[in-house]
């Protein structure tokens, strides 16, 4: 267990930094013996780092961070580990959210024409959600003549191939690795 003052060192976290993610749900809230003494888990420095990678990698918001670590398949001993599973919620957790009716009226398209780009992996609606993202990748797509078309289709099944061979790369890397971590940050 670690004593306020440690934490804050070997995580290099301001006091009110933890206080206030200990406020948040964050982190787990000390063992307090006594009046102004708390303890925490030695595993709040790897939570803390953890934290820091995520506001500092993909802008995470608290929101966002608190949603990952709600999630059923989080798993708190290995973060990094959960965080590839679980990418979606860091990514795309937007609060603003559009129907496809309203996005078939704002690109004059028909909401036939925005399955379509759905099954066809042009757009990836979350559970169905249509958010900013997808919005402003319709806007691209929706300007396009049937040459440009062609070129984004093929760019999407080129990078479809690069991602599931850097996917099997990395799965392979990280089988036998003791430093499973810090191969994932990367």
């Amino acid at each position: 267990m670690l004593k306020m003052n440690d934490l804050v060192k070997l995580s290099q976290t301001p006091k009110s930094t933890v206080l206030y993610y200990v406020k948040e749900g964050l982190l787990p809230e000390p063992v307090k013996d006594k009046p102004n003494f708390h303890l925490y888990d030695e595993h709040c420095v790897k939570l803390l780092s953890f934290i820091k990678y995520l506001q500092s990698n993909f802008n995470a918001t608290i929101s966002q961070i608190k949603a990952l670590f709600a999630h059923p398949h989080f798993d708190w001993n290995n973060p990094y580990e959960s965080l590839i599973g679980l990418l979606d919620i860091i990514m795309g957790a937007e609060n603003e959210v559009f129907s496809v009716e309203q996005l078939s009226k704002e690109f004059h398209l028909s909401t036939q024409q925005i399955e379509d780009m759905v099954a066809e992996g042009l757009l990836n609606p979350r559970e169905g959600i249509f958010t900013a993202k997808e919005r402003d990748i319709l806007a691209i797509l929706s300007r396009c003549d049937e040459a440009e078309m062609d070129v984004v289709k093929a760019y999407l099944a080129a990078a479809k191939m690069l991602a599931e061979k850097e996917v099997n790369v990395t799965l392979a890397a990280l089988a036998n690795s003791e430093q499973k971590d810090e191969k994932l940050k990367h």
